[in-house]
């Protein structure tokens, strides 16, 4: 008899073991949440259908999850071409995206290059008297060059809507679009917005159109920075970085550099909260680097002269070595993360297996005790 009850207190402490080394992973469960928002900058966009560009939210949640050891949940609902009345009518009805603001500890939204765009483009097509409806800005500025070689007079007439551009509708959609985010995200989840940069600074624009531009994407960011306090979110100023250096051949999307230079900025914020008002200066020229903007500043120069000391050969160069050196970085981190990720996926089917095999072992000490004790009764 004594022997058997020894057998049966050997597999009960042997299924204990075993629930131990189930324990610590089951209870482990820290995952890192983001979901991001916008246009085809925060899609990340690429030109090139074989090259993908990896977007600056994906690469923040990828370096937080690796850096906090967590698993991470990314969910990216931006659009190409998506303005701001688009992102309220299409993206922020929709019950899935709610859902996930409800969870979510990071928001990162990128919005209002596509206002200035269709604006851009409408105004065209109606001083040009066109009934070609324009797919993109390319489209619409081919053509307005070719209406002011024709006609000089064309560029005072467009320049002269732009200027009178009515900032009303984009500034009742975007209170709209955060007073939605401000409802649905969690309690102490961060929501950061990108500032708009000029999409169409390297592109040719006749006379005094682009200084226009610039006024106007000015004034769009003055909405969007004085609504930052009521709504609750941080601003990553990128009018004022060097972004516009780093874009694609299309002169208008961030290149997979570009993307990093974003999401350096982003991260920095992320991590620390209070460097909003950091000084641009300092980081500005590299990709890890990271400002927010505090206070309105000058909207119409301080991006011209950001372009002329990125265009500088010295800084160029600089900004391609840290770049190519923290592409081999990024490149190690994401193979580390795949091998974490690998990893955990193998620990969590051991963990299933120890608890299988720990099941069995108990089923098997109480059939053992049952019989015991039915023989023991016999006797």
């Amino acid at each position: 008899m004594k022997k058997y009850l020894r057998m049966a207190a050997g597999l009960i402490l042997a299924a204990a073991l075993l629930v131990q080394q189930v324990m610590p992973v089951r209870a482990w469960n820290e995952v890192i949440t983001c979901t991001v928002l916008g246009d085809s900058i925060a899609k990340g966009y690429s030109s090139d259908k074989v090259n993908k560009i990896k977007c600056y939210g994906r690469i923040v949640t990828e370096r937080l999850a690796e850096e906090n050891e967590a698993y991470f949940d990314y969910q990216n609902y931006a659009k190409n071409g998506l303005d701001t009345a688009g992102l309220n009518e299409k993206v922020l009805s929709r019950d899935t995206v709610k859902r996930n603001l409800n969870k979510s500890d990071i928001v990162l939204i990128t919005m209002g290059s596509n206002d200035l765009l269709n604006e851009f483009k409408h105004v065209s097509q109606q001083i040009l008297n066109s009934n070609t409806k324009f797919r993109s800005a390319n489209q619409a500025l081919s053509e307005l060059q070719e209406g002011v070689k024709k006609n000089p007079l064309t560029i005072l007439k467009i320049v002269d809507a732009l200027s009178n551009w009515d900032y009303g509708s984009f500034e009742t959609e975007w209170m709209k679009a955060m007073e939605t985010v401000s409802q649905q995200k969690k309690e102490n989840a961060q929501v950061i917005v990108t500032n708009i940069y000029n999409p169409v600074y390297n592109m040719e624009l006749p006379g005094t159109l682009n200084k226009v531009v610039e006024n106007i994407i000015g004034n769009m960011n003055s909405i969007i920075e004085k609504r930052a306090s009521d709504y609750g979110y941080q601003v990553v100023d990128l009018f004022n970085s060097s972004i516009v250096a780093f874009v694609q051949g299309d002169g208008l999307h961030p290149s997979q550099e570009g993307q990093e230079l974003i999401a350096g900025m982003v991260y920095k914020l992320v991590e620390d909260p209070d460097s909003r008002e950091d000084v641009l200066e300092e980081d500005s020229q590299s990709v890890d680097g990271g400002a927010v903007k505090g206070e309105a500043q000058d909207k119409t120069g301080g991006q011209a002269e950001n372009r002329e000391n990125a265009a500088a050969p010295d800084a160029e160069s600089e900004n391609v070595k840290q770049m190519q050196e923290n592409q081999a970085g990024k490149t190690e981190n994401e193979k580390n993360l795949t091998d974490k990720q690998s990893g955990q996926q193998e620990h969590s089917r051991r963990a299933d297996w120890l608890g299988i095999a720990a099941g069995v072992i108990l089923a098997a000490s109480g059939i053992c005790l049952l019989y015991l004790m039915n023989r023991k009764k016999k006797g």
